[in-house]
């Protein structure tokens, strides 16, 4: 983000008497040491009022707050990140954790102005199929299915939980207020019509809203991504996690960090070797940086980056090409160091489906849906798999991709691996201690 765009955002949300150069500094000395993806476009700033030298304290806005934080604990967790629920006085506990040796708190706290549009079309689309379902309803356009929706008796309904019932008819009542209504019903009819596509194929005997955590069905684990549920006939239950875009929009699949990726496969000592490689090449050929072991928990290579990156910026950027190419030929090493342990992790942590109640991601576009997940394509061909061999893109300083094949069969993850963070340089780039990487989409060719 830029200072310009951050000091926008500051003059709308500021409620209380404090320099902007202090919220700016404190912006960029404090919130982004996390990474950025963690609040997926949520507004938040680090609190200088209670962060102190040894917590920082982040305020993020939601219009949903508990769904929103679940969803930035579930992506701290996903990146590494040590975090956990903590205690306090507010309505929503807080997320607790820590991040290159300094601890964090963060709260989520409501926006201003009861719910906002965000809420209020992402509900239309979660909610309204499941009634339609439940009802027998078929709809078949905007007005019609609007005012059969008015009509229903929410507390009747069995796919919404009492303590939802007064949200639900917020809801209902407030839709066509929203500027995208018409989009987000057609989006509703869309995923209407995913349901009874999966009932056809095994029967659906209930459905249930997950607004919150307590929405959820029992036997559902807190924190999972679904937003509506199936629960079958057979007693097995599917969390369907919703989005909506336009047919051109694409989702990562996984979204991680190096450091994490070499946790998950026990090389943390060999990991630690490649840093010391990319420090000779990089970072120790810059003046007044600090020895490796204390690199990152020294805030002076902040400055020194910024400074180097403002004096040379072409060299700049080519020691942080340096250091991506070096990290991304030893991500590939990793992947193709055992097959057995490549594939437990796309089990583990690209599939992530809990054995109990599994993820299906289905995005809404006009009336159609789609699976964006390749869920199924991968899930069936992993028990296939006879070979695997990662190689990095010839077109791309970035991009690389899997291969993994079964006969004559064969399935191409496509991942990529780059700084993910904003700001100066000494956040992002040669600033950024554990590259983000991302799996992209799946082909065969």
């Amino acid at each position: 983000m830029s200072v310009q765009k951050y000091v926008q955002q500051v003059r709308k949300r500021q409620t209380i008497t404090e320099s902007k150069i202090d919220k700016i500094q404190d912006f960029y000395e404090g919130a982004e040491n996390l990474p950025i993806d963690i609040f997926r476009g949520l507004e938040y700033s680090i609190s200088s009022k209670l962060s102190s030298s040894k917590r920082d304290v982040i305020i993020v806005r939601s219009e949903d707050r508990e769904t929103d934080r679940d969803e930035i604990l579930r992506n701290l967790r996903q990146a590494g990140i040590q975090a956990q629920l903590g205690s306090s006085q507010s309505s929503v506990d807080p997320i607790d954790g820590t991040y290159e040796d300094k601890a964090f708190r963060i709260f989520v706290k409501p926006k201003s102005g009861g719910m906002g549009e965000t809420t209020l079309n992402a509900s239309i689309t979660e909610l309204f199929p499941l009634i339609a379902y439940e009802k027998n309803f078929r709809p078949k356009d905007t007005q019609s299915f609007h005012k059969f929706l008015l009509s229903v008796d929410i507390k009747s309904l069995k796919c919404i939980i009492p303590a939802d019932a007064e949200k639900a008819q917020e809801i209902i009542n407030r839709a066509d207020t929203s500027s995208k209504f018409v989009d987000k019903m057609d989006n509703a009819i869309a995923i209407h019509q995913f349901i009874i596509d999966q009932s056809k194929d095994k029967r659906i005997v209930a459905t249930r809203w997950g607004a919150t955590n307590k929405s959820k069905p029992q036997g559902v684990p807190s924190g999972h991504p679904g937003d509506i549920f199936l629960m079958y006939h057979d007693k097995a239950i599917l969390g369907v996690s919703l989005k909506a875009g336009g047919k051109k929009t694409a989702e990562p699949k996984l979204n991680t960090y190096v450091n994490t990726i070499f946790g998950n496969f026990k090389q943390d000592r060999q990991l630690k070797n490649i840093y010391s490689k990319v420090y000779k090449s990089t970072w120790g050929t810059i003046k007044g940086m600090p020895p490796y072991p204390q690199l990152f928990k020294n805030r002076k290579t902040q400055q020194v980056l910024r400074d180097f990156d403002k004096k040379n910026n072409k060299r700049y950027e080519e020691l942080y090409n340096i250091y991506l190419e070096i990290m991304r030929q030893e991500v590939i090493k990793l992947f193709n160091m055992n097959r057995k342990n490549t594939l437990a992790y796309i089990k583990s942590e690209i599939l992530r489906d809990a054995p109990e109640v599994p993820t299906m991601v289905i995005k809404a576009s006009g009336r159609n849906y789609e699976e964006i997940t390749e869920k199924d394509a991968l899930g069936v061909f992993i028990p296939q798999v006879d070979f695997i061999k990662a190689t990095p893109s010839r077109t791309s300083k970035q991009n690389w991709e899997i291969e993994l094949r079964s006969g004559k069969d064969r399935l191409i993850m496509k991942m990529s691996i780059r700084t993910n963070k904003s700001g100066h340089a000494g956040v992002k780039k040669l600033g950024q201690h554990s590259l983000a990487v991302k799996y992209n989409s799946l082909g065969t060719k």
